[in-house]
């Protein structure tokens, strides 16, 4: 929340510093300011956007090395230490769980 806060008080930042030195053509400061809050529109989607990826697949990784552990456990009598944990991983999904 502390950063959506942020980004949008930084858009407002711009857009007033960037619509005083605009007032001397009505057309040309209208556009800028439309095309400003578009930028800062775009920008803030694609943040949230990367941001919601990034938990869901921390979540993911969170899931499944908690079901391979209680998998580990039942089989074995004792949970895996993180490099067992993360070779399975490599092994079973390609990419490193991080």
């Amino acid at each position: 929340m502390k950063q959506r806060v942020m980004a949008a008080a930084l858009a407002v930042a711009l857009s007033v510093g960037m619509a005083a030195p605009a007032l001397a053509n009505g057309a040309a400061s209208v556009r800028n300011i439309i095309m400003l809050g578009t930028a800062a529109g775009i920008l803030i989607t694609n943040y949230n956007h990367k941001l919601r990826e990034k938990r869901a697949e921390h979540k993911e990784v969170t899931r499944r090395q908690e079901a391979y552990r209680d998998w580990f456990y039942h089989k074995y009598g004792y949970y895996p230490t993180y490099d067992q944990f993360k070779q399975w991983y490599l092994q079973t999904y390609g990419i490193n769980p991080e």
